[in-house]
């Protein structure tokens, strides 16, 4: 189950022994070496844990050791769970006093003399105690929450490989520090999607809270192998506060005050909303709640402008998520109201208006109350399905980002926990490898989060593109609903086109019933012819009517029924457009998340990786540095084994004395099939051969140095010669009497009297002209 490299040149925290370089495990008490520090566990083999922790996890080289010496006892009490995990497989302790042979004779499954892991944690859940101030309402009024969450061991296969990557333990610090986010973010999205006076008048609103709470974590938190026990909001308090910002004036309690703060709060501070702000503070208020509302709308039209202008970035996605989910909850009241009236019983009057008012803008006045509110529901229903398509994208996106999240602040504190164990290492060079090793995961661990605020913002953006596209699929329901509508309409108007021609049935039986009268009564024969040319006249234009009307009619009736047809053909391609969009923006996202957890694998399978062949390089230089001088030799690398024979042979050839040289020269000459005779004569023919070389070579240098003093007798031979010449000639120079020049060579020496026959001089030899 442990991956990573262990803690070579570490003393043992059970047994003190000092390990070497490459071990895992103390070579002593076989105890896995980084394993966190505990009396009670490690030395007094009672596996109780520290109030601090809920779960500690060590390794050892075989199960047997745990027990030490055969009088060794080991104790799991009854508030503590245990596992050992050998070949990938839990097994759970039970509660009670084991010695070695009842300890294997109850639970067969496990192997002494294979190594295992052990998973000690608590039976009860852990407190976490949470103080989330700056949540802000719908009207921006910042609401203080005081939350307690149990968190349990769950699952402990899912929670080994989450956490177990190293000796180590799991800590309410630890604990702490990976669920603040989420829960800030989950209470950030229940408050911000109330109204403050709401939250006052909700006496359910700390147990929706909890509820909210323990869904939410109890999801994010299933696939670490931890549960939620049990999550109770202490107190939600929201401070009026003065001009400066600085002291609170008033206090109110949402949700009623926590019986552990009565005492300390006096009545005089636990004044009721409407003493908190007056009538005019409310309206300030409600102009900020709305001008915020308006502000938001408006960057949602900027972002339906251009995407790249109006991103709104990730310090907003928070609070645009509770707007969102404040308007969800406000069409929901609408959607659910039988009437206006009812509406506005349940808060839901801005949303209404703002429907009201883009039902007027549209000019579809309605001639009933009834009529005009089906529009405005329909209208809800619409934005309430296109919320909660994003919502649920959105709340999808924020579960994946927050594993990621989660999943790298464990590795984070792995590696911090490897850093303080190596630390305690003694061996100077160890220690700055292990150091070494661990910056660099730091390193790697960095760069990750690097890529991880990267697609952050890439899925922000592609959050933008969707919400556009949402946009745009609302206002073609809006479009398709207008045509339906429309055509509902063209149908009341053929409907009452019916009831006209009925009426004029109904008025001419009337007449009728008129003339039978008159007859009846005897009337005059002028009011009879009359009233009969009345009928006629009545009778003939409504028959000329009907069958023109019904022509009308029919026609009308046959091009309404294709259009119906039309619409409800493009509305259910538009829709499955729509849904195979949204099925792709999913697959995609689940795709990049599913492309992240495996480069994340890989990155940890590479550095245990790393980590293994660095150890398995320094126990092999260990173990070669301990054989003997043949082990060496065998076991070296073929470039370096030749080399290694050799320096081993010099070695022993440099102690040997001259007999036991005699005696190698001797047998190796009989390895080579040489007789004692031959080598020695085959010897005195080398020395003559070198003999007669080493003379042939003094010789030479002899003659050498003969030559160069030939050449240095000669030299100054010529040069006393010139000098006697130099003589002569100054001599003859200064005679008073004056004789005939002397014959001379080119360079000036006197060629010699009585010797005509020279064709050289005889001082520098060179060619004489005739």
């Amino acid at each position: 189950m442990f991956q990573l490299f262990g803690f070579g040149g570490a003393r043992c925290p059970r047994c003190e022994h000092r390990n070497g370089a490459a071990a895992g495990y103390c070579a002593q008490c076989g105890l896995s070496l980084g394993a966190p520090d505990s009396d009670a566990v490690l030395h007094a083999n009672q596996w109780r844990l520290a109030d601090e922790q809920l779960a500690l996890f060590f390794g050892v080289r075989e199960l047997s050791s745990l027990f030490g010496s055969a009088a060794r006892r080991l104790r799991v009490p009854a508030e503590s769970r245990a596992w050992i995990v050998q070949s990938d497989a839990f097994t759970l302790i039970p509660a009670g006093d084991y010695d070695s042979a009842a300890f294997f004779a109850r639970l067969p499954a496990l192997l002494p003399a294979r190594p295992a892991e052990v998973l000690i944690a608590r039976a009860d859940a852990v407190s976490l105690e949470f103080d989330v101030p700056g949540l802000a309402s719908t009207e921006r009024l910042e609401v203080a929450a005081s939350l307690r969450v149990d968190i349990a061991l769950g699952q402990p296969d899912a929670f080994a490989r989450q956490f177990m990557r190293a000796p180590g333990a799991v800590t309410r610090a630890h604990l702490h520090a990976l669920l603040l986010p989420s829960v800030r973010q989950i209470a950030l999205e229940f408050i911000g999607s109330r109204a403050l006076r709401e939250m006052d008048a909700n006496a359910d609103l700390r147990p929706e809270l909890n509820e909210r709470l323990q869904s939410a974590l109890t999801q994010r938190l299933a696939p670490s192998g931890l549960a939620v026990a049990r999550v109770e909001t202490l107190s939600l308090r929201h401070d009026k506060r003065d001009g400066n910002g600085d002291a609170a004036i008033g206090t109110l309690w949402l949700g009623g005050l926590p019986a552990q703060e009565l005492e300390q709060h006096s009545l005089e501070r636990m004044k009721q909303l409407d003493q908190l702000y007056d009538e005019e503070e409310w309206q300030r208020i409600r102009r900020e709640e709305l001008a915020a509302r308006h502000a938001h709308r408006r960057a949602e039209l900027r972002q339906d402008a251009t995407v790249e202008k109006a991103e709104l970035g990730h310090q907003e996605a928070e609070r645009l998520q509770a707007l969102r989910g404040r308007q969800i909850d406000l069409y929901g009241r609408i959607l659910e109201a039988k009437s206006r009236r009812q509406a506005l019983d349940h808060g839901a009057a801005l949303a209404l208006g703002e429907l009201e008012q883009e039902l007027a803008q549209k000019g579809a006045q309605r001639a009933e109350e009834a009529a005009s509110w089906e529009h405005v529901r329909a209208l809800a229903a619409i934005k309430m399905r296109s919320e909660l398509e994003l919502s649920q994208l959105h709340g999808r996106e924020q579960i994946q980002l927050a594993q990621q999240r989660f999943t790298h602040q464990v590795h984070l504190q792995s590696i911090a926990q490897q850093v303080e164990s190596a630390l305690l290492i003694d061996d100077e060079t160890s220690r700055r490898t292990q150091l070494a090793r661990l910056r660099q995961a730091e390193a790697d661990a960095a760069q990750r989060e690097a890529q991880l605020e990267a697609e952050q913002h890439q899925a922000a953006w592609q959050g933008l593109m969707l919400a556009n596209a949402a946009r745009k699929r609302e206002a073609e329901r809006v479009q398709e609903w207008e045509d339906q509508m429309q055509l509902a309409r063209q149908r009341e108007l053929l409907r009452a086109e019916a009831h006209k021609d009925e009426a004029a049935q109904v008025q001419a039986a009337e007449i009728a019933e008129k003339v039978a009268a008159l007859r009846r009564g005897g009337a005059r024969e002028d009011a009879i012819a009359q009233q009969e040319k009345l009928l006629r006249t009545i009778e003939a234009d409504g028959v000329h009517a009907r069958q023109l009307q019904q022509q009308a009619q029919l026609a009308q009736l046959d091009a309404l029924a294709i259009e119906e047809q039309r619409q409800q053909l493009r509305q259910l391609e538009q829709e499955a457009q729509w849904q195979r969009d949204l099925l792709a923006m999913a697959q995609q996202r689940e795709s990049d998340y599913a492309r992240w957890k495996g480069e994340y694998e890989a990155l940890l399978a590479q550095q245990a990786h790393a980590a293994e062949l660095a150890r398995i390089d320094i126990d092999r230089i260990e173990k070669i540095g301990s054989l003997s001088d043949t082990g060496k030799v065998a076991m070296a690398a073929g470039q370096n084994a030749a080399a290694l024979a050799q320096v081993l042979k010099v070695q022993l050839q440099a102690g040997m004395s001259a007999e036991q040289i005699h005696a190698l020269a001797a047998l190796a000459a009989a390895e080579n099939s040489v007789a004692p005779m031959e080598a020695l004569r085959m010897a005195q023919d080398s020395a003559a051969q070198e003999r007669s070389y080493l003379e042939g070579q003094a010789e030479r240098e002899r003659r050498q140095q003969l030559d160069l003093i030939n050449l240095q007798n000669a030299a100054h031979a010529h040069g006393l010669s010139a000098q006697a010449q130099l003589g002569v000639a100054v001599a003859q120079a200064l005679q008073p009497v004056a004789a005939a020049a002397p014959a001379r060579c080119k360079n000036g020496h006197a060629l010699r009297a009585g010797h005509p026959e020279d064709k050289f001089c005889a001082a520098c030899g060179v060619a004489l002209q005739p």
